[in-house]
């Protein structure tokens, strides 16, 4: 399953920058979205660096999913981002929940665009559990989705009310 969000913002791509690699501002961004237990273990440097925090997020499972996930689960989620080059800065994306036979991988490309930036992001979802796995990737693929949208309305109205 692939994922792909273009997140536009009204502000330069450094303010949005914030929302991925200081400490405070991530845990808030994942608050605000309803995980809880939410610990940024690492976070990047101004040049490039690795953003890691664990979280439980909730999940509405149907039943034959059960077996696979809970109502709430573990993730850790790593960022590799590197310095920024001509406007631009990208980043790896992984995602591992605890227990979960899925794998999820992608890039976000931060860039500047006019007076603000785009957060260019492709996520790729896949499980290799014969009959179920399809079932599987395309639920984690859809939790990802809103999760990946919710943080982009919480930091576009962040940005937009001047915090």
């Amino acid at each position: 399953m692939d994922i792909h969000g273009e997140h536009h913002y009204d502000h330069p791509a450094a303010a949005v920058f914030k929302y991925f690699s200081d400490p405070d501002l991530i845990q808030a961004k994942f608050e605000s979205i309803g995980t809880r237990a939410v610990e940024v273990l690492e976070c990047a440097e101004i040049d490039g660096g690795v953003t890691q925090s664990k979280r439980e997020v909730p999940a509405n499972v149907p039943g034959v999913l059960k077996k696979f996930l809970g109502a709430w689960n573990k993730v850790t989620q790593t960022e590799e981002w590197g310095p920024e080059e001509d406007g631009e800065r990208v980043c790896d994306l992984n995602v591992e929940i605890a227990g979960v036979p899925v794998t999820v991988s992608g890039t976000m490309t931060l860039r500047s665009e006019g007076q603000g930036c785009v957060n260019d992001i492709h996520i790729k979802v896949s499980c290799s559990i014969p009959l179920v796995g399809g079932k599987l990737a395309a639920f984690v693929a859809s939790d990802t989705e809103t999760a990946m949208n919710d943080e982009y309305d919480y930091i576009k109205s962040q940005l937009d009310a001047g915090a």
